[in-house]
């Protein structure tokens, strides 16, 4: 009788043993691929910034700044007077852009840098504020987007 409730313990671990272990490999291998790895998974991808274009590769997030450029999709003349971003928290300004002032459909490549540690590896997300002016009457306006994806 002993011998026949061995027998079945046995048959069951054996069983379920080799279906664990096979699962445990499978999981090994996805992992090391990089699956379960969230950060490959992120696009870099602009979104908001109304009145801006920011082409496909139009941005850059390293450990000296977020550099970004922006195409004046306002239809009239805008004088560019600040470009602020967040990185986790803290915030990084610029007044050092190639041109400040765009004629409408013009691009200009601009850096946020100073006051944030920047990213070094893995994903970020980054709040971009751009203030600008309106050349011909004078008025003032802001427009705000978000950048994401993977550090380069």
């Amino acid at each position: 009788m002993n011998r026949m409730k061995a027998q079945t313990a046995m048959e069951y671990l054996m069983t379920y043993g080799w279906a664990i272990l096979i699962v445990i490999i499978v999981g090994a291998a996805l992992y090391a691929l990089g699956i379960f790895n969230p950060a490959s998974y992120t696009t870099a991808v602009p979104m908001g910034f109304s009145g801006f274009q920011i082409p496909t590769g139009g941005y850059v997030v390293n450990s000296t700044g977020v550099y970004i450029l922006l195409g004046n999709a306002q239809g009239t003349t805008i004088d560019i007077t600040n470009v602020t971003a967040t990185v986790a928290g803290a915030t990084t300004t610029t007044n050092d852009p190639v041109s400040d002032v765009l004629s409408s459909n013009e691009q200009a490549w601009f850096r946020a840098y100073g006051g944030a540690t920047m990213p070094t590896s893995g994903s970020y997300s980054v709040k971009v504020d751009i203030d600008f002016t309106y050349v011909d009457t004078g008025v003032a306006g802001k427009s705000s987007g978000t950048l994401s994806g993977t550090v380069a």
